[in-house]
């Protein structure tokens, strides 16, 4: 059975075409190109060697903009697209992005009250050019790498292999009170179709010697594919960084593995646990899609909310002993807040908003404990820096400043964490850095600043 196999064949001779045309491109680094991706079903194989069909798809969700006379509200548009930058070749990054997320007819519909969107269920119309995005920055130390970006748009922080109906409470999308609207969380399918795409271009014969590959281009005879990988993700891309990383660890198994999740640490409630992940409630589908040779994976998302990002990373860290993990947050990131705030008070959107003290105290508090306490992993650092700005990859300021003089710096630190040190030691840079003086929560105007810079981008 061919590898990515699509129901029609044409779709099979345009991927390929495109790899073609890619591959000739391969040494103008800074230009990014778009893949849309045909609708339908695939066949590929996933990290635990077992073949599979997917059918990479945005949500279809909701798209809804009050005005005048009420929540003008459509479904969206279901294409899934990705990006590739080509670079050097044995250097390859993997980003995933971030755009809230999803998990009951509240969050994923229109609500009791009103359409208010918890996650983004369309693909954004371009990349960042900021950050880790700026290709003109010569500061920027991954500017040269190869890059593929994977949008977001399934409300399953890219964990999802399912579909799931939810309930119109209000009509305000399917104009009928308690209608119903399926959403495709589809975000772990995309994620494969990139794999596969990726593997079919920079992967080697040797990988899986038990598949058999069309190379979509020449290798030299000393070239054995990607020699460095860095996964990485901001926001709800933090977590599919995390969940997908074995399987591009299986995918080019000679690569030297990084591991930075940006502002995506963790703390969530019992009920979305229970509701998205959870059986036999499990609205996401996450379950097959956990690499079941790692110990401690497979009862992952039975662990206690206080204990669940600590499992998977000491689960990571445990069973890749050579790679490095790494997380980054401001002390009180606004963003995360809300988000946890939303699903302790899911049945209440009038809630929402009302990102209490003590919500916000409880947030920040669990997040350190969670960096710490994973901090006795040797191979784990974390990053906490002052303020509450949501994600630091995507934006100049906080990605090439260090405005509190934080030391390291975060750009010296996330250069450090795929820098050699010496004698087979880490780099210096590459440690543990927690804001001095940084523990006065923001007041509102900082907060309502910290907003405004996340839904500007």
């Amino acid at each position: 059975m061919k590898n990515l196999k699509a129901i029609k064949s044409t779709v099979v001779v345009l991927l390929f075409s495109f790899v073609g045309i890619a591959a000739a491109d391969s040494k103008n680094y800074g230009e990014w190109k778009r893949i849309d991706v045909a609708p339908g079903v695939y066949q590929t194989t996933d990290g635990n060697g077992v073949a599979r069909e997917i059918a990479p798809s945005c949500s279809g969700g909701p798209v809804c903009a009050p005005d005048a006379s009420g929540p003008n509200c459509r479904l969206g548009d279901k294409q899934f697209s990705f990006y590739y930058k080509p670079g050097k070749e044995k250097k390859l990054l993997v980003f995933f992005d971030g755009g809230g997320s999803c998990w009951d007819s509240n969050t994923c519909v229109t609500g009791q009250l009103t359409p208010l969107s918890a996650y983004v269920p369309e693909l954004k119309d371009a990349l960042s050019t900021q950050g880790l995005f700026d290709q003109n920055n010569p500061k920027n130390p991954y500017r040269d790498w190869s890059m593929v970006a994977i949008p977001y748009c399934t409300g399953d922080i890219h964990l999802g292999s399912n579909d799931q109906n939810y309930t119109d409470f209000t009509g305000a999308v399917t104009g009928t009170p308690f209608g119903t609207v399926t959403l495709h969380h589809r975000g772990f399918d995309n994620f494969l179709y990139v794999r596969e795409w990726l593997m079919q271009r920079l992967g080697t014969d040797d990988g899986d010697k038990n598949r058999n590959r069309k190379r979509a281009r020449e290798k030299d005879d000393d070239d054995d594919g990607v020699k460095r990988l860095l996964v990485t993700g901001s926001s709800a891309g933090a977590y599919g960084a995390v969940f997908s990383y074995p399987h591009l660890k299986q995918a080019f198994p000679k690569a030297e593995g990084y591991l930075m999740a940006d502002a995506g640490n963790g703390v969530v409630s019992d009920a979305l646990l229970q509701q998205a992940l959870r059986e036999p409630d499990a609205r996401w589908g996450a379950a097959q899609n956990l690499v079941h040779a790692i110990p401690g994976m497979d009862g992952i998302f039975d662990l206690p909310p206080d204990r669940f990002a600590q499992g998977f990373y000491t689960a990571l860290a445990g069973y890749y002993p050579q790679d490095r993990f790494s997380q980054y947050s401001t002390l009180f990131d606004v963003i995360q807040a809300l988000f946890y705030n939303i699903s302790l008070n899911q049945n209440d959107i009038a809630a929402w908003g009302n990102l209490t003290p003590q919500v916000y105290g409880a947030w920040s508090q669990q997040m350190v404990n969670n960096a710490f306490v994973t901090a006795a992993n040797p191979n784990y650092r974390f990053y906490i820096a002052p303020g509450c700005n949501h994600t630091v990859l995507r934006f100049n300021d906080d990605f090439y400043n260090t405005q509190s003089g934080q030391t390291p710096s975060f750009l010296s630190w996330f250069k450090a964490l795929t820098k050699d040190g010496e004698d087979g030691d880490y780099p210096a840079n590459w440690s543990n850095s927690f804001c001095a003086g940084c523990a006065i929560p923001p007041t509102q105007q900082e907060v309502g600043a910290c907003l405004q810079r996340s839904f500007s981008n």
